[in-house]
């Protein structure tokens, strides 16, 4: 590939970690906020948050690189 360079081509692992803390983070403020719009006390679902993100993270490790 013209213009691609090792230092461009990032690893699998960085993907996964990308994937992963999205997900975290984003489930987590979808979270919160649900919970300030429905004034529910209830907790955020820390396990299933958690295995979102690993699952998130799973396949994005995994699925092919997108090709320019």
């Amino acid at each position: 590939m013209p213009g691609v360079t090792s230092e461009t081509v990032r690893p699998r692992w960085w993907f996964a970690l990308r994937g992963f803390v999205f997900f975290l983070v984003g489930g987590g403020l979808g979270a919160f906020a649900y919970a300030a719009v429905s004034h529910r006390p209830d907790g955020v679902p820390w396990a299933w948050l958690l295995f979102g993100a690993l699952v998130c993270a799973t396949l994005s490790a995994l699925s092919p690189r997108r090709r320019r």
